[in-house]
């Protein structure tokens, strides 16, 4: 088996345990169809874990949200990453993520978004509980190993965490099976998740808008880094990048310049631009390209739903100087 289906391969093996359940979507890596149940009945809370997420291969990046919205819609709308099965995809989160990324020259064909809880949260958008996130997927025991799996199927540079849920959810996913941490998912279905508080994160050294190496304090478990060192040799642990999540509550291109929502988008921004530059060496572009046609944006949720409604606020962001 060559590296490159190697890799690939370590994408469909989470891919095929997160949807055990849903048997149409085993021969449907890209979810063409929406989860449904093994009776036929559709699944109440799909998952959004698919080719739609990103490249099945190694990338540089890796992205980590809180859990999937439905552009205010609590289940019933069609846009949103519930009701367009793509991460970030219609809303204007998903509008803001497209620009950040095309701030530092990146498509989404060229990485990989995934999530704390890779599921819409029962009350219908917003942050997960910790009890959501530890619920059994598919066959993973909780959603903190799904998280840990695609870290290491991911390898990446750079994992950029999108809001505080985000990071506390990757750094636990990382330590499950270390001993020391009391209330670990480990191996155990439905498992009490405990989630890294703000004190712990501080004494790690995490700020938001920096880049670090992986911290000390928060260090993988002796399990993830030798499964780690097995994919990907003599490769560091990526670096950290705690960002705000792009949410419309946070940064909103409605906003005027110099409200606070437009100055969160500047500093995310350009927190991005210098972790890329300092971490990956990337030269970023002095304007934001047009994405590809190609790989997600050829889907017709892409196409039909997503890109007029992601080109309306990206030309408002555009009109602000972003």
């Amino acid at each position: 088996m060559d590296e490159r289906t190697l890799e690939e391969e370590r994408f469909r093996r989470i891919f095929r345990g997160v949807h055990a359940g849903h048997v149409a979507c085993l021969d449907d890596e890209w979810l063409n169809e929406p989860c449904r149940l093994a009776d036929g009945r559709p699944a109440e809370r799909p998952v959004v874990w698919s080719r739609r997420n990103g490249a099945w291969r190694r990338v540089e990046t890796l992205w980590v949200g809180a859990a999937p919205g439905n552009a205010g819609g609590k289940g019933d709308g069609d846009l949103g990453a519930h009701g367009t099965r793509i991460p970030f995809g219609g809303d204007i989160s998903g509008a803001n993520v497209d620009a950040l990324f095309g701030s530092i020259g990146l498509n989404r064909n060229d990485t990989f978004i995934v999530a704390a809880l890779n599921q819409l949260p029962a009350r219908g958008g917003g942050e997960p509980t910790t009890a959501e996130i530890g619920a059994p997927v598919g066959t993973y025991p909780t959603s903190l190993h799904v998280l840990r799996d695609t870290v290491l199927a991911a390898g990446p540079r750079l994992v950029v965490a999108f809001g505080t849920i985000a990071i506390r959810a990757l750094l636990a996913a990382l330590r499950l099976e270390d001993p020391r941490e009391a209330g670990a998912a480990g191996t155990r279905s439905g498992a009490t998740v405990r989630l890294p508080g703000a004190a712990r994160l501080e004494r790690a050294g995490l700020v938001r808008g920096v880049a670090v190496p992986w911290p000390e304090a928060e260090a993988p478990d002796e399990a993830f880094v030798r499964t780690w060192r097995e994919a990907w040799g003599d490769s560091p642990l990526p670096h950290l990048l705690w960002l705000t999540h792009p949410s419309a509550q946070n940064m909103s291109p409605f906003a005027g310049v110099g409200t606070s929502f437009h100055a969160r988008m500047l500093e995310t921004r350009d927190a991005l631009r210098r972790a890329v530059q300092d971490v990956l060496g990337w030269e970023v572009p002095q304007e934001r390209a047009a994405p590809p046609e190609t790989g997600i944006y050829a889907l017709p949720e892409w196409r039909e739903r997503i890109a007029p409604r992601h080109a309306r606020l990206d030309e408002l962001w555009r009109a602000k100087g972003v």
